[in-house]
Parts: C-alpha cells; sequence; structure tokens
C-alpha cells in the first residue's frame, strides 16, 4: 500500500497525522495535494481517504479520526493506518480526538497534550504473531508519547494564545458514556481526560517506531459533585469550538518540525 501511495506523488511526508479534530481545516490548507481513497488502494482498503501534501513547506500525510473501537474494528484494522503511514518513510505521527475531562484544569473547548494514557478499551494492535519487520515482539511503552513534542506543542499553543494542558488520557470502548461510578474509578486510576479511541492507534505507532503526539479537544468536563449526565449536542457544541484552536495548534506544529 505504501509503493502504491509513492508512485503517486514524489512527496514523501515527514509527518503523519490521524486527526478526528481539526481535518477538515488541515486538509484544505493542503498544497500541492494528492488525494486517495482508501477503496482504491492494493490489499485491505484503508477507512477514509488518505491525503499527501505540504502544510507550511512540510510533506505530510492527513487521514480522518483514529478508528472508534466501538465499531466493532479489530485490533490488526486499528494498526494499519497507522503502518501505512510509517511505510511512507514518516518519522512523527500526530494523534488528535475528542475527550472528556475529569480534571477541574482542563476545560470544555480547550486543547490537552498527551503525556500518558489508560488502555481499558479492552483492544490491543499486538496481540497476535508478531512481525519483527514492522516492530518488536515487545515495545516499550514507558514514554510512548514523546516528550520533546509535547514541549513544542505547548510553546505553540503559548504564542497562540490556546488553551492547553498536559493530561492523562483513558481509552474506553464506548459507544455508551461511562457511568458515574466508572468516572470515578477512572479519574481515581489517574486519568485526567477519557475518550474512545486513539490509545490503541498511539501503540501500534510506538511500536512501528514513530514518535507520537497526540491532542485532543475537550468536549466536556466532569468532576467533584457535577452532574454525570452528557449528551452529544453539547460534545459537539465544545468540539466545534476546539477544532479551530487545534487546526492553529497543528500548523503551528507541523512549521516546527523544519528547525527541529
Amino acid at each position: 500500500m505504501a509503493q502504491f501511495l509513492q508512485a503517486r506523488t514524489p512527496l514523501r511526508p515527514n509527518v503523519a497525522m490521524l486527526l478526528g479534530s481539526g481535518h477538515a481545516s488541515i486538509a484544505n490548507q493542503l498544497k500541492d495535494k494528492v488525494v486517495l481513497h482508501g477503496d482504491d488502494l492494493p490489499g485491505a482498503p484503508l477507512h477514509s481517504p488518505l491525503l499527501i501534501g505540504t502544510l507550511e513547506g512540510v510533506p505530510v500525510a492527513v487521514a480522518d479520526a483514529p478508528l472508534a473501537v466501538y465499531e466493532g474494528y479489530a485490533g490488526g484494522d486499528l494498526a494499519l493506518p497507522v503502518r501505512v503511514l510509517r511505510a511512507t518513510g514518516a518519522d512523527l505521527l500526530i494523534l488528535t480526538a475528542g475527550a472528556a475531562s475529569l480534571s477541574q484544569q482542563i476545560d470544555p473547548g480547550s486543547i490537552a497534550v498527551i503525556e500518558d494514557h489508560l488502555n481499558f478499551s479492552g483492544v490491543h494492535p499486538l496481540i497476535g504473531p508478531n512481525d519483527d519487520s514492522l516492530g518488536p515482539r515487545f515495545p516499550d511503552m514507558s514514554e510512548p508519547y514523546a516528550r520533546n513534542w509535547q514541549e513544542v506543542a505547548r510553546e505553540v499553543a503559548l504564542r497562540a494564545g490556546i488553551p492547553c494542558m498536559p493530561g492523562v488520557f483513558a481509552a474506553v470502548s464506548g459507544p455508551s458514556m461511562p457511568t458515574r461510578a466508572e468516572f470515578r474509578f477512572l479519574r481515581n486510576a489517574g486519568a485526567d481526560l477519557v475518550g474512545m479511541s486513539l490509545v490503541p492507534e498511539a501503540i501500534a505507532a510506538v511500536h512501528a517506531g514513530f514518535d507520537v503526539l497526540a491532542l485532543v479537544g475537550v468536549t466536556q468536563q466532569l468532576f467533584g459533585g457535577r452532574s454525570m449526565q452528557t449528551s452529544i449536542e453539547a460534545m459537539i457544541e465544545a468540539a466545534d469550538l476546539a477544532a479551530p484552536r487545534m487546526a492553529s495548534l497543528l500548523v503551528g506544529i507541523t512549521a516546527a518540525t523544519a528547525s527541529v
């Protein structure tokens, strides 16, 4: 699949993005853009079109949101887009998604930089026989999210005036929202944020040798004595607030890769 992509464009991405937030804006800003539809690719199709172009003069590959476990995807399905992007030559993978905040310091509409995670999704992308050409059998996960890129993201956010805090992300399978007891459990386990994607792809990316940066747009805030009742409508409203901030952050981070 990577060879097929490389035959369609002379660009070799330095940065790959799987974007659940900010995708439309970034797609519209790409120059020298080539759009490759998932069904056109050989082998197992990707779930969304893959775009290759330049952003701030940097070659990038951009695909839509990380896959949702609740849609019934297996671990191999979640790993496939990551491995294809890695095989195109990209070294940095940026993942974005929406999440609920369990912290008083992380407000709706803000951006959180993920510094670690808890995988409660029930899915692990590396279960099964290991292909040593893709990565090691037992990848080290002591620091899955590259610290230097976290610092770059926070510096870009500071310059742009974008609310941005670090946090630990807990992945759950969904599609139902966690119960009040589950929210309390996640908070007591050390989670600052909870969402339904991102972590399986991050694990596959570490296995593949990517530097990983994960950013989430905060869709709601749940803590203390507040009601745990949530609605998709309220989440979408907060996601709409976070989306332009996310896009601005992605542009700034991409520009920074040229000098790092």
